[in-house]
């Protein structure tokens, strides 16, 4: 017997920040940046976040998947190497490590990338008395 193994997700990905559209930002200003989906399955989606410029990957993400509602969220201090970068949260559906009690092969192909607006990070300016 051919067991399925599957997930849906249930509309798009709802995703958010504290950025505004222009993505202008002062130096140590704290961004938060959101992403939520639901899903029904025995795979959970997977988030990651990416710094787009730099090509970095963040690995302190706080992720919450304790209902069949994922969400992640990113808190990040502005600083002047963030200038003129957007950051991007993947999210996709991988195989779990520890195997499932099934046959099934297929890892769902749902694939989705928020981008944040580009960042435009002012720095702060130190003026020293003479």
């Amino acid at each position: 017997m051919i067991e399925t193994l599957f997930t849906t997700v249930d509309g798009n990905m709802s995703c958010s920040t504290n950025l505004s559209a222009s993505g202008a930002v002062q130096e140590n200003d704290v961004i938060t940046m959101t992403c939520s989906i639901t899903y029904s399955g025995n795979w959970a989606p997977v988030m990651r976040w990416f710094n787009l410029r730099a090509g970095v990957s963040y690995t302190e993400v706080i992720v919450d998947n304790r209902t069949t509602t994922v969400t992640s969220q990113l808190t990040v201090t502005a600083s002047a190497g963030l200038h003129r970068s957007q950051i991007a949260c993947v999210t996709n559906f991988t195989q779990p490590s520890s195997p499932l009690q099934t046959s099934a092969t297929n890892i769902p192909s749902y694939t989705y990338i928020w981008t944040s607006p580009t960042l435009g990070v002012q720095c702060k300016s130190i003026v020293l008395p003479l």
